[in-house]
């Protein structure tokens, strides 16, 4: 199998850190050429990225697809957790995640620019921010990870978003974002000494440099 990804995409990431997690036997690449290049649209006509491309030439599209492709596709791997209810917590972690706390920033990547930077869209985007950590926060344990001892679907949604997080923070000047929302700040805290979670934000982090320097 082969994942088409990019360092810096939160949703390209996500499937990266399951593969990290659990070792599983898929080769990660970038896309030949710019996304909408005819080389990769003949790939993945939807032009986006992440891409799993299975030993059969079967193309799934989608990160939140790819995690849970692969957690069936591996199940001994312990990528979904076993128990029904811990099961939909996981699901319902990684949805809020993304919903409400990825949706929510989204605004927030137009604004990075102090140049052509709209302080209300600004204040409105970390206004969606708050409530969609607050909505996070509902569902977090004091579980080592998101949903039990082990990366799980839910952690490799979780960590690309929240870095992210992070990052507005400190672009914007806005500190912590996570840090009134102690079940979120507490479990970032936790999984950033995860071996697949340090790997994956240290590529994250070292592709934002590269974007931000060139």
């Amino acid at each position: 199998m082969k994942l088409y990804s990019n360092d810096l995409s939160p949703f390209a990431s996500r499937p990266r850190m399951a593969i990290y997690a659990k070792d599983l036997p898929v080769h990660i690449l970038p896309p030949p050429g710019d996304l909408k290049s005819a080389e990769y649209l003949a790939i993945n006509p939807m032009g986006k990225i992440p891409a799993l491309v299975l030993d059969d030439g079967t193309v799934i599209p989608e990160s939140d697809t790819i995690v849970e492709y692969l957690a069936d596709a591996f199940p001994a791997s312990g990528l979904r957790p076993t128990k029904p209810d811990e099961i939909a917590r996981g699901r319902l972690i990684a949805r809020v995640a993304e919903l409400y706390v990825m949706a929510s920033g989204s605004n927030l990547f137009g604004q990075m620019n102090p140049a052509t930077r709209d302080a209300a869209v600004v204040e409105e985007g970390f206004t969606k921010l708050d409530s969609g950590l607050a909505h996070l926060n509902l569902f977090m344990t004091q579980d080592a990870y998101a949903v039990g001892d082990s990366v799980t679907t839910a952690d490799c949604a979780l960590v690309p978003m929240l870095m992210f997080v992070g990052v507005f923070g400190m672009v914007f000047g806005k500190g912590d974002p996570m840090a009134r929302h102690t079940k979120v700040a507490a479990y970032w805290g936790r999984i950033q000494k995860d071996p697949a979670a340090a790997k994956v934000l240290g590529e994250m982090q070292a592709a934002l440099k590269a974007r931000m320097a060139g």
